[in-house]
């Protein structure tokens, strides 16, 4: 394991609560309604960057994606 892994690890163990609360979020659940799951997840099982970026730019655009992008920011410490 790396040290950024170590480090990631480390922070999301300390936060789990919040993290768990993000996922848990109706934001995270309307990613589904927002976003081809089939789609984004061939495109990162294939490496397609390009197309991940695409799928979550349109995801962000939406309602729900600005919300959860809100949610992340205050809990993990952007406000």
């Amino acid at each position: 394991m790396n040290d950024f892994d170590k480090m990631s690890k480390d922070i999301l163990k300390n936060r789990q609560n919040e993290l768990q609360n993000v996922v848990n979020s109706t934001e995270s659940k309307n990613i589904g309604k927002a976003v081809d799951g089939a789609a984004l997840k061939k495109a990162v099982s294939s490496g397609d960057a390009a197309t991940v970026n695409k799928i979550m730019t349109q995801f962000i655009g939406t309602p729900e994606g600005k919300a959860l992008v809100d949610r992340i920011n205050k809990s993990f410490g952007k406000k």
